[in-house]
């Protein structure tokens, strides 16, 4: 046999191989579509009710009817608020002090359990003592993969944040608890330790533990129940460090306005749910036009020019307006006001809150 023919042979055997065999064997793939259903009658009993296909419902006689209307109920949301124990704050030139109602052993474990969930994975105290507790720096804002390199070439890395824990106890089972911080940078001296209001990520982080100690002390005088007077503190927080004001049950809008006008907080007349910590007529607005004073040739020589407000970078705080509403909860009515456009949302709901503290 030739090479030709080898060739020849072979391909004919592949083209059968790959056929499948159908030369050979019936192809019964669309026998299917001719087959008749098999049927069968089921021989009933004389008397029995008729057999059917119908869609059983179970407890379908307790069904409210559909084709009727009735009062619709709106779901409650479910409760993101939890009290708080009063505990009091006091800003030093320094330092901002927590009286917090407990010894000495519960305000160190709940600041150490509160370091622990800020740090994360890892160690979150670098020394601690009988009288203080110095945390490892937090890096709040992470560098990305470039920004680190140009760090570890030019040996120049940004500064993290550390904070200083120090507890006094004081009479009557009251610890009092003073709260600094200070930067720390890579291959530099550490700097003095300050106030937290230097600082926004400190002062966020010093308002929240405010939050989470007042609600610890609360849990855990509900466990012993003995809550005393600590239900009737007005401040109540959520887990994301946010505030709300317990205003009672059932209360009216009368009794709001009151409510918010002993608190030093305004209502906006001709505005649908807004309030201000000012009068309306101090609140900066955008297109508001206000003075621009620029220092010519001679810095005693100062001309005042108009200009128009673009926006409110440069606004603090208290001369703007915020959106609020009244959440109705089985625990009661609160005052939940909307601060989430600020750069520090927890700061200004603490402040917005104090207002309403006795």
């Amino acid at each position: 046999m030739n090479k030709f023919t080898l060739q020849l042979v072979s391909a004919s055997s592949l083209t059968i191989l790959l056929s499948g065999c159908s030369v050979f064997f019936t192809d019964h793939s669309d026998d299917y579509q001719e087959e008749k259903p098999v049927t069968s009658t089921l021989d009933m009993p004389a008397g029995s009710m008729p057999a059917s296909d119908v869609l059983v419902i179970p407890n379908e006689k307790n069904i409210a009817n559909l084709d009727g209307k009735t009062a619709y109920t709106t779901p409650r949301a479910p409760f993101v608020f939890y009290p708080m124990v009063a505990v009091g704050t006091e800003e030093q030139d320094d330092a901002i002090e927590f009286t917090v109602p407990a010894d000495i052993a519960q305000a160190r474990r709940i600041v150490t359990d509160f370091l622990t969930a800020l740090h994360g994975d890892g160690a979150s105290i670098a020394s601690q003592s009988d009288d203080q507790i110095i945390s490892v720096p937090f890096d709040f804002h992470p560098q990305g993969w470039w920004a680190s390199l140009w760090s570890d070439i030019t040996r120049i890395h940004p500064a993290q944040t550390a904070f200083s824990f120090r507890f006094n106890e004081q009479e009557e089972g009251k610890t009092l608890v003073t709260v600094q911080f200070r930067d720390e940078q890579q291959d530099v001296g550490p700097g003095n330790w300050m106030s937290p209001v230097q600082n926004d990520d400190a002062y966020s982080v010093a308002v929240r533990l405010w939050g989470t100690v007042g609600r610890q002390l609360n849990q855990s005088s509900a466990y012993l129940s003995n809550r005393g007077d600590a239900a009737s503190f007005p401040i109540w927080v959520d887990h994301h460090g946010i505030f709300a004001i317990h205003l009672g049950d059932k209360v009216s809008p009368s009794d709001v306005e009151a409510k918010l006008n002993a608190a030093g907080i305004y209502l906006i007349p001709g505005s649908n749910q807004l309030l201000a910590p000012v009068p309306p007529e101090d609140v900066a607005r955008v297109g508001d036009v206000v003075d621009l004073t620029l220092p010519l040739v001679d810095s005693d020589k100062i001309k005042s020019l108009k200009t128009i407000r673009r926006n409110l970078d440069d606004v603090s705080w208290e001369e703007r307006e915020y959106s609020y509403k009244i959440t109705h909860q089985k625990a009661g009515d609160f005052l939940v006001i909307d601060v989430s456009s600020m750069d520090s949302p927890e700061v200004v709901s603490y402040h917005l809150a104090q207002r309403f503290v006795n």
